[in-house]
């Protein structure tokens, strides 16, 4: 199997979930976005494209016309790749992490604890994985070494140790 065979299952897949030019025009859009996402992921973080669509395939758990997208695989503009996960911890060592919602500051980068209250009187619960994500201000990195078991990019809240 190569990477050309996996992208042609899925377009079949995307066909298959609507009739007609639907189902077509999603098939079409499917791979645009797995040839321009594999490129660039794959000439960032050093690995070939089956590689990396193999190891997403394993992991994915629902349909592949929903699964494909920005929200899931973003660009990797903007995103820090690390080589290690050492790496990642030698450059955040305070676990302090600035929450976007209250500007609190949390101790998990992933769920406000911040302890900040809303003018009601309830506690922030801001998450970086919900609709909203980070607002912007959050960090986004993956993990080079660990990136084939886990495919994805990480979003967390800002840590403290870089803000600038």
């Amino acid at each position: 199997m190569n990477t050309q065979t996996i992208i042609n299952e899925l377009k079949e897949k995307a066909r298959g979930s609507w009739e007609g030019k639907v189902g077509e025009d999603r098939a079409v859009k499917l791979e645009s976005f797995l040839n321009k996402m594999l490129t660039e992921y794959s000439e960032k973080l050093g690995y070939s494209e089956y590689e990396i669509i193999s190891a997403i395939e394993k992991t994915r758990n629902y349909s592949a016309i929903n699964y494909y997208q920005e929200s899931n695989f973003p660009s990797l503009e903007g995103v820090d790749v690390y080589e290690t996960l050492k790496d990642l911890k030698a450059a955040i060592k305070t676990v302090a992490f600035k929450c976007p919602a209250c500007n609190g500051i949390s101790t998990n980068p992933y769920e406000c604890n911040s302890g900040v209250k809303s003018k009601e009187g309830k506690a922030c619960d801001w998450k970086s994985y919900g609709l909203f994500r980070t607002l912007g201000e959050g960090y986004r990195f993956t993990i080079k070494e660990s990136f084939l078991e886990k495919p994805r990019i990480d979003e967390i809240f800002m840590p403290v140790d870089l803000i600038k």
